[in-house]
């Protein structure tokens, strides 16, 4: 009867065991139910209830209530600042660069002993002579101390190590500040060119309708044919479509600038005109003296050697590792006894110095020393092509900073010339001595030439914003341009 009650009662269990094992299955390994998982590799994956949270509240952007007052004519220092106040980038570089100041205040919590203060309640029977037992009840609160005294500057590089992340952290705060200036920058120039770019071509409807009036006027005075009316009409067509796609163009770029500013695309604003006395070749800066700033005053160059530094503390704090340690113990109870009753209360203390040697890990701690040492080869290797990057990127930019000033000049020179031979070609042919291709020719010119006169000075700003990005600089550019250096002068 007994061995059928165990033989039941083994039953049982298998049949429990085995009904466990098929539920862990079905919770576990089926596709169809694991939450994890889609149910086959081309079904794509829906969350469950629950499973994704709910998105935060999407920003209010909008123009400051300090800048409302010039939304029709907002100046560039007035765009940065709507820029940067709206930037999730700079937000985002801002809290890293918090949190890396925390974490060195955490690292720096280890240099300072540990106290717990905490309560204990035990109770237990405990045998006394003669084989008699007993309870014993005992309450009471505990303090503890563990502090490290000594592990050869351990702890004090890896403080070092995650202060020179705080700076690294700081200087890629002012990178993405830099970055947005000079996305900013670049979105103001552009609009600003785009809008002079279509008010010349709209100077360029009238000139070319009043060639239109002309062509007709002698048409009708039999000195001219139908011919010269439809070339005219055909540059005042042309002309009108070059007017409706940099219409288009200036909405897009109206709408990248506020992207910039992190503004909804379709907010009302406006930015002032291109400056149009421009006046490149003001200061004395040379080539030698931008790159000096730039490998000084870089945030990303400055944050890169941050990193350095910090990996050479890491290093240090690891090969630290491998090395003894001393430490200090210490703990205070006060012990009350709930049983045996009538037991006065006690005071419980004690101390202890601990050394420790890393005897044997594996080589666990050697390779982690070579592993410190290849980051910091890889730290002091990165911060010397960026170096290098720099120099090159501020050699080109002091380039076409200067290629753009020369061409402003130019540009300024072609401008006058057509504008002079677009006179003197339209005079002539309503005296009825010149042709009309002679004159649409002049027209056409004149055209081409307030174009790149525009162009030119839209390039020259974007060249000065592109320069004060790579030397460094927070701010936008100035309107001058550099002079050249000692190795450029007297070259042509």
């Amino acid at each position: 009867m007994r061995m059928r009650v165990w033989g039941m009662a083994a039953a049982a269990t298998v049949a429990v065991m085995a009904l466990w094992t098929a539920g862990c299955a079905s919770t576990f390994s089926s596709p169809g139910l694991d939450p994890a998982t889609s149910p086959a590799a081309a079904v794509p994956w829906t969350p469950p209830p629950g499973a994704v949270p709910l998105a935060a509240p999407p920003r209010t952007m909008e123009i400051p209530e300090d800048l409302r007052a010039h939304v029709s004519d907002l100046s560039l220092p007035q765009v940065v600042d709507v820029a940067l106040r709206n930037s999730p980038f700079t937000r985002e570089a801002w809290w890293r660069a918090r949190a890396a100041a925390a974490e060195v205040g955490i690292r720096q919590a280890d240099l300072f002993p540990e106290i717990d203060l905490g309560a204990e309640v035990q109770s237990g029977r405990q045998a006394a002579a003669g084989g008699q037992s007993f309870t014993r009840t005992t309450y009471g609160p505990v303090a503890t101390l563990n502090y490290l005294l000594f592990d050869f500057g351990g702890r004090r590089a890896d403080v070092e190590a995650a202060r020179q992340a705080l700076i690294a952290a700081d200087f890629l705060h002012n990178q993405a500040i830099q970055d947005v200036v000079l996305r900013v920058e670049t979105a103001y120039y552009e609009y600003q060119g785009t809008k002079a770019l279509l008010e010349a071509e709209r100077t360029n409807l009238k000139e070319v309708e009043t060639n239109l009036g002309a062509a007709d006027e002698r048409r009708r005075a039999g000195v001219a044919t139908i011919t010269d009316v439809l070339q005219a009409r055909t540059s005042v067509a042309q002309i009108q479509l070059n007017i409706e796609t940099l219409e288009g163009q200036l909405q897009s770029v109206r709408g990248g600038l506020a992207a910039a500013m992190g503004l909804p695309a379709n907010l009302p604003y406006d930015v002032g005109p291109l400056p149009a006395d421009l006046t490149p070749g003001t200061t004395t800066e040379a080539v030698e003296e931008l790159i000096t700033r730039a490998l000084a005053g870089r945030p990303d160059v400055e944050a890169a050697r941050a990193e350095a530094l910090a990996a050479a503390s890491d290093l240090a704090r690891v090969r630290a590792e491998a090395l003894p340690r001393l430490s200090a113990q210490a703990s205070l109870e006060r012990l009350w006894f709930a049983r045996p009753g009538g037991v006065p209360a006690s005071n419980l203390y004690s101390g202890a110095l601990l050394f420790s040697y890393p005897l044997f890990d594996g080589g666990r701690r050697a390779s982690r020393v070579q592993q410190a040492e290849a980051d910091l080869e890889v730290s002091r290797s990165r911060v010397e092509s960026l170096e290098r990057d720099a120099t090159l990127q501020v050699w080109i930019d002091y380039a076409g900073v200067r290629t753009a000033a020369q061409r402003i000049e130019t540009s300024r020179a072609l401008l006058a010339s057509a504008e002079e031979s677009e006179r003197a070609t339209s005079e002539r042919y309503r005296a009825g001595v010149g042709s009309i291709l002679d004159l649409l020719t002049a027209q056409s010119t004149l055209a081409a030439a307030r174009a790149q006169e525009v162009q030119a000075r839209a390039d020259w700003l974007l060249a000065l914003s592109q320069l004060a990005h790579d030397t460094g600089s927070l701010g936008p550019a100035p309107t001058s341009s550099p002079s050249p250096s000692p190795s450029d002068r007297g070259q042509p």
